[in-house]
């Protein structure tokens, strides 16, 4: 799975999960029908963010699922049943989009920019960088690293 390579990176992992996985618990009312590449929806099937890292669109419920070995195109739901399935899923979308390489260099912002873009440069969710970022602070002092200065908004 996800080779953990030192406490800056599980920082940035888990300030990733609590970000889009505990702030958005409840939250279902985007409903990602569009898809961006190949792969097309099933009717009656809904594709709003589920999981640690909220998986959204048909393309990553198909990606995810050819990699886990689930039919996740026809039943999004098990990423919302399973902890261990929205964990792995958040997992596969950490490495699939290459994640690691920002985070393991402190770049928390390229991070953020991989996850969704639409929080960066002016785009609609920019507001919530600065909570965002305090919380990214905090869980690093939780493993003892000092305070991060560089690369911290996008």
């Amino acid at each position: 799975m996800l080779n953990i390579v030192n406490e800056q990176i599980v920082s940035l992992f888990l300030i990733i999960v609590k970000i889009y996985f505990y702030n958005f618990l409840l939250l279902a009312c985007n409903n990602y029908q569009n898809s961006w590449c190949s792969i097309q929806p099933i009717s009656n099937r809904q594709y709003y963010g589920r999981g640690w890292f909220q998986l959204s669109y048909p393309c990553n419920y198909w990606n995810a699922g050819q990699t886990l070995n689930l039919d996740l195109l026809s039943n999004p739901d098990l990423v919302a049943q399973s902890d261990r399935i929205a964990a792995t899923t958040a997992i596969w979308y950490y490495k699939t989009t290459g994640m690691n390489e920002p985070a393991s260099q402190g770049d928390f912002a390229n991070t953020t920019r991989i996850l969704n873009k639409y929080e960066c440069n002016g785009n609609p969710g920019q507001h919530m960088q600065k909570d965002r970022v305090n919380t990214y602070q905090r869980i690093r002092q939780c493993f003892g690293l000092r305070e991060a200065t560089n690369n911290l908004y996008c």
